[in-house]
């Protein structure tokens, strides 16, 4: 039995036990319902398990008399209401129980050195957890922001003089899940001036926005994501600049290049252009609804596809295998982008059901 702290040291114990053991607890189904990582919850099990192991000496008992939850002073302190994504949860309650850690080593360095030294191993457990387990808890949010059927992608020589932000505005009210905003202006200072205007449009609206070419304008605006052409920066080297939070998309014109993109490091990669198209950014001889196919039998990573899609052949990509579509003149250039948009995400929903059944189908069900 190690010795007995006094009571004022047995309601701090007790509370940063809590606190720690909560914290664990919640990155542990964080890992094991959200990110499905079964290595992660039982290292993070263990850790929470050793905790309680390593403070054996400590009587339960004493513990809970010491408690005094009615009359605690943090009990009304405000709370404040944080973001929560599945990174920040994963964060925010890891160092949670770090702190913790860190002042149940200080107060049984005084009571029992050993106890405290086995506290401090969990806490720098900790922090190797983090460091491991963070890019896990990124992947399944960047996956999230990948969820819509309609991705827009500006362009002001298609909005017959209408601004970015009106055009994003109009799409996002019609139904658009996704923004990426594409400009040739030499200027960065203006580039990055509308990019955060955009930004904001599309934060409050809850909607994903992507920098089309520049990751620096992408992260100064706090941008979702970036997307890389291939004469763009690699993806390795634009991850290096970016870090694990960032979107990275990159455009691909074949097979070859959609499993070369998911290998090193793309979010995502864009199949185009599928059909004959004028958008200059993608030039090039059409690839063909097949390449869809193909791409998503080989790669693991969410695809879009673009280039001349409208809503006269949006079912034929959608037949092949492609979950989201990317149009520039089908909306921007419509003379009401919102109708246009709403017209485009209506008809890949019939498009995605009527797949569905086909596949339903033939395989019986």
């Amino acid at each position: 039995m190690m010795p007995v702290p006094g009571s004022e040291y047995l309601r701090v114990l007790d509370a940063c036990l809590d606190r720690a053991s909560e914290g664990l607890r919640t990155v542990e189904d964080l890992l094991r319902f959200v990110c499905n990582d079964t290595a992660g919850r039982a290292r993070v099990r263990s850790v929470r398990q050793r905790l309680w192991e390593s403070v054996n000496g400590l009587s339960p008992g004493r513990l809970l008399a010491a408690r005094e939850s009615s009359s605690d002073v943090g009990r009304a302190s405000p709370q404040e209401v944080e973001a929560g994504s599945t990174r920040q949860v994963f964060r925010r309650n890891l160092h949670r129980a770090q702190e913790s850690l860190r002042t149940i080593e200080e107060i049984l360095r005084g009571f029992d050195p050993k106890a405290a030294a086995r506290i401090a191993e969990l806490r720098f457990e900790c922090y190797d957890v983090e460091k491991e387990y963070y890019a896990t808890a990124a992947r399944i949010d960047k996956r999230r922001l990948l969820e819509f059927s309609l991705y827009v992608v500006t362009g002001r020589e298609q909005s017959k003089g209408r601004d970015d932000s009106e055009v994003v505005r109009r799409a996002i009210e019609g139904g658009a899940g996704a923004i990426q905003f594409r400009a040739k202006e030499p200027d960065a200072g203006e580039l990055l001036r509308t990019a955060k205007e955009l930004r904001t449009i599309t934060a409050d609206a809850g909607v994903t926005f992507i920098v089309n070419d520049h990751v620096d304008v992408a992260l100064a605006s706090g941008a979702d994501g970036v997307h890389l052409g291939q004469e763009d920066l690699p993806v390795q080297e634009a991850r290096k600049i970016a870090g694990p939070d960032l979107i990275i998309g990159l455009s691909i014109h074949s097979l070859e290049q959609a499993v070369e993109g998911e290998a090193s490091g793309a979010d995502y990669v864009n199949v185009g252009p599928v059909f004959a198209t004028q958008t200059k950014a993608h030039g090039g001889p059409p690839v063909g609804p097949e390449l869809i196919t193909r791409v998503k039998a080989r790669v693991g990573i969410p695809i879009t596809c673009m280039g001349g899609i409208n809503g006269d052949n949006v079912e034929q990509v959608v037949k092949a295998g492609a979950d989201r579509v990317a149009v520039v003149s089908a909306v921007v250039g419509a003379d009401d982008i919102a109708l246009a948009a709403g017209d485009l995400v209506e008809r890949v929903r019939r498009a995605r059901a009527k797949r569905a059944r086909s596949e339903d189908c033939r395989t019986g069900e």
